[in-house]
């Protein structure tokens, strides 16, 4: 058998380390090479409440919430207002201190009594027997102002006249004239009429007699004359 001579070793020795050479440096590049992109579309795994930024479970609890809302709103409506009290038929002695239309009636905040139309030097007249406890210009907006005490519970004030007729601590009976009827602080003639009940403005025209009553007693009065 024929022997290559020894020196041919060192050639193919360099030849084996070229070749390694080059397999490491492929082997390197391929290494750091970025990793390719996916070819689907990255939007395909997102979930549909993400891209919409508000997920359906929160809206839900919204609702839920404003239903609570509403739930206490109705809770706290506002009660209804209070109806008139039943006045007994020994409460309504009162008899009509004017004899022209009614134009205002109370209601218990603009208006805390009755207003009757007139003309200008009309009878204005005391509801119920009792003793005057004011005659003079009143507060503002109530011009020449009547007050009589009828007892411990009530009194009445009649507001806007002409002319005083009594003076203060004067006893007066039902049906004594005791102004005239006029325009002062008003925009117009009339009698504003108030009932004081306990020390609050009660509607008057729950404890006006009946014209019934006030005619039946009239005719007793004269009989008894």
């Amino acid at each position: 058998m024929h022997r290559q001579p020894s020196g041919s070793h060192p050639i193919r020795h360099a030849t084996l380390g070229l070749a390694c050479c080059a397999l490491t440096i492929a082997l390197v590049g391929c290494a750091t090479q970025p990793a390719p992109a996916s070819s689907g579309p990255s939007k395909a795994s997102t979930p549909a409440s993400s891209k919409a930024g508000t997920p359906v479970e929160p809206k839900t609890a919204t609702k839920a919430s404003t239903t609570k809302k509403s739930a206490k709103s109705d809770s706290r409506a506002k009660p209804a207002e209070p109806q008139p009290t039943a006045v007994s038929k020994a409460d309504r002695t009162f008899l009509r201190p004017a004899g022209g239309a009614v134009i205002a009636r109370f209601d218990g905040r603009g208006n805390k009594g009755v207003d009757f139309a007139g003309s200008k030097g009309d009878p204005v007249r005391a509801a119920r027997d009792g003793k005057v406890v004011y005659s003079a210009v009143g507060p503002r907006g109530y011009g020449q102002l009547v007050m009589i005490k009828h007892d411990s519970a009530y009194v009445t004030a009649y507001a806007h006249n002409s002319q005083l007729l009594v003076k203060e601590g004067q006893s007066v009976k039902r049906g004594q004239v005791i102004a005239r009827m006029g325009d002062t602080e008003a925009s117009r003639v009339k009698l504003h009429f108030e009932l004081r009940k306990n020390g609050n403005a009660v509607d008057p025209a729950l404890y006006l007699e009946s014209a019934d009553a006030s005619a039946s007693r009239e005719r007793d009065q004269r009989d008894e004359q």
